[in-house]
């Protein structure tokens, strides 16, 4: 069985928080390190204690409208992965599997996608870390070390299929899990051209 793995552009966007403001010098390291400084948007529910997204995918994503907009596949700031119209006619068109497309609310013209499925990733075998636990959400401020991807024994994905890991990687508000495909659906994409795709085989 082959797997592969979605690799995401930023698309220089927020979703749960208001854009900071930045000096020249800032904007340059943004794709690097970007700025968590913007107040939170209204309504987002975040631990007292740490300040970590509490209802993270249950969010509105009402207010993300995307600065960047030449990509059909990207991810803002904050781990939300947005798909353009392009992408889901694609997807339909090659009957491919396991996504949810949430169309924003302030721009009808790109989806937010979640996978349904989810896969154990295996940490201990990847030598994950799990950085600095709260005692009041359980969450951890990062999680790190996603790649090379390991999945546990008896993962399996279907080859039109997309799935999750059941980790999120990355560093507070940042932290999503993998995008994880079988290869028709790795094939489709890559001959549809979608700008800010790429994909690559993994897992072991």
């Amino acid at each position: 069985m082959s797997i592969f793995r979605v690799s995401l552009q930023d698309n220089d966007s927020y979703a749960f928080r208001e854009y900071p403001p930045l000096t020249e010098y800032q904007r340059i390291h943004q794709e690097l390190l970007p700025d968590m400084s913007g107040n939170t948007r209204s309504g987002v529910r975040r631990c007292e204690s740490c300040g970590e997204l509490l209802n993270k995918w249950e969010e509105s994503l009402t207010g993300l409208v995307l600065k960047k907009r030449k990509y059909d596949i990207s991810v803002t700031y904050d781990g939300v992965t947005v798909v353009s119209i392009r992408f889901k006619t694609a997807y339909e068109k090659e009957c491919l599997s396991g996504l949810s497309f949430r169309q924003l609310p302030d721009d009808p013209d790109f989806f937010a996608i979640s996978a349904a499925e989810k896969v154990e990733f295996d940490a201990e075998r990847r030598k994950t870390r799990f950085v600095k636990p709260c005692p009041a959400c359980n969450h951890f401020e990062s999680v790190v070390g996603a790649t090379p991807v390991y999945l546990k024994t008896g993962a399996t994905i279907g080859i039109r299929e997309f799935v999750r890991t059941d980790l999120e990687f990355g560093s507070n508000d940042e932290k999503h899990p993998l995008l994880l495909c079988g290869e028709i659906a790795a094939n489709s994409l890559r001959t549809a051209k979608l700008r800010g795709l790429a994909i690559e085989k993994t897992a072991r």
